[in-house]
């Protein structure tokens, strides 16, 4: 339950679940280290972390779930992300435990042989949950017919916006550090063009990641240190965001970007990649809450940045739009499509 999108969903899950009167345990195998909270009457069961050859590290938690499944008994298993998706399946077979695998990554882009042979399993799961239509899609017959869309909810309050006049002159990307799907290296390109006719701006990075380091080099190659800053991974980034100037979202594959949500929903005007498979695109009408810009495009990510900094009374109106994302994934009507197929699951057993 590290930093990330994953962690936050299932955090959000097993709290609401815990406080509608279901009995829940969240189990991580890899690491007790959890950045987000969970509710004291959540049963929380950390793994052994102290594997140590490759071969442990596959096959231990194989048994350490096991053993988890049957110290807890549970009527239904909910999984995140693919590794441990296909541990659950392997763990719960011949329990007659119905398991319901959670999508979270974008699979037309993640691939591999170990990622298609994990994923090979899915068959065999009682349900699975994607974040858009784009991801489902992608899956066999045999997998969508049993799985269900499901969107991330905004868990932000409504919030009186922040004048523009009154925000600082910065903008935020908030990501983690991997450029093969954030690609920071095209914003940082893209920012260069930027400053060529606006010196004084600033862009901020939120976020840590195995690719820091290589983006903190790209910026001093490019003469950017004096307009790039390194913020780090924050607990509270909405009150960050919130006194940006925009925020901007360049990545090549996600679900749906909890990041721009969280833009949108304190009322930023934001331009986004349509970052496959269409998670984005849910959250943005082009033109009307943000700007839709085609992945990798460094001159039309840094067109879209001049233009709402070159046009304030139309950045102003995008943020006022942006903020009616509440409306539409409302935390309560999100968790209520998660109990409903839930229920559904385990009556049909």
């Amino acid at each position: 339950m590290n930093y990330g999108g994953a962690g936050k969903m299932l955090s959000f899950l097993a709290n609401n679940l815990n406080r509608l009167g279901y009995q829940v345990s969240v189990y991580t195998y890899a690491s007790d280290n959890n950045h987000y909270f969970l509710d004291k009457e959540i049963k929380y069961i950390p793994g052994n972390k102290a594997q140590t050859s490759i071969y442990s590290k596959k096959t231990l938690p194989i048994f350490q779930m096991r053993r988890v499944i049957e110290a807890t008994n549970p009527d239904l298993i909910i999984s995140f992300l693919n590794n441990s998706n296909f541990l659950s399946i392997l763990s719960a077979a011949f329990k007659n435990i119905p398991v319901i695998i959670c999508e979270r990554s974008d699979p037309y882009n993640e691939k591999s042989l170990s990622l298609s042979f994990m994923r090979s399993f899915y068959r065999f799961a009682s349900g699975a949950v994607f974040q858009t239509e784009g991801a489902k899609e992608y899956y066999k017959e045999i997998i969508r017919k049993k799985s269900i869309v499901i969107p991330n909810p905004v868990t932000i309050d409504r919030e009186e916006r922040i004048p523009s006049g009154s925000k600082k002159n910065e903008i935020a990307f908030v990501a983690r550090f991997n450029i093969k799907q954030k690609r920071q290296d095209v914003m940082v390109k893209a920012f260069y063009k930027v400053v060529e006719t606006h010196r004084d701006i600033k862009l901020v990075f939120y976020g840590d990641g195995p690719d820091l380091l290589k983006v903190q080099e790209m910026v001093k190659e490019y003469n950017l240190s004096d307009n790039v800053f390194f913020a780090g991974k924050v607990n509270d980034v909405k009150n960050k965001l919130k006194n940006s100037r925009m925020f901007v979202l360049t990545s090549d594959y996600e679900g749906i970007p909890n990041a721009l949500i969280e833009a949108m929903a304190v009322g930023l005007p934001v331009v986004t990649t349509n970052c496959s498979p269409g998670g984005a695109e849910l959250l943005i009408e082009n033109g009307k809450n943000g700007l839709i810009v085609p992945t990798g495009e460094v001159d039309k990510i840094a067109s879209a940045i001049l233009f709402l900094i070159e046009r304030p009374e139309v950045a102003e109106q995008y943020g006022e739009e942006a903020q009616k994302v509440i409306e539409k994934y409302y935390p309560k009507d999100i968790i209520k499509m998660w109990t409903d197929y839930i229920n559904d699951v385990i009556k049909s057993g």
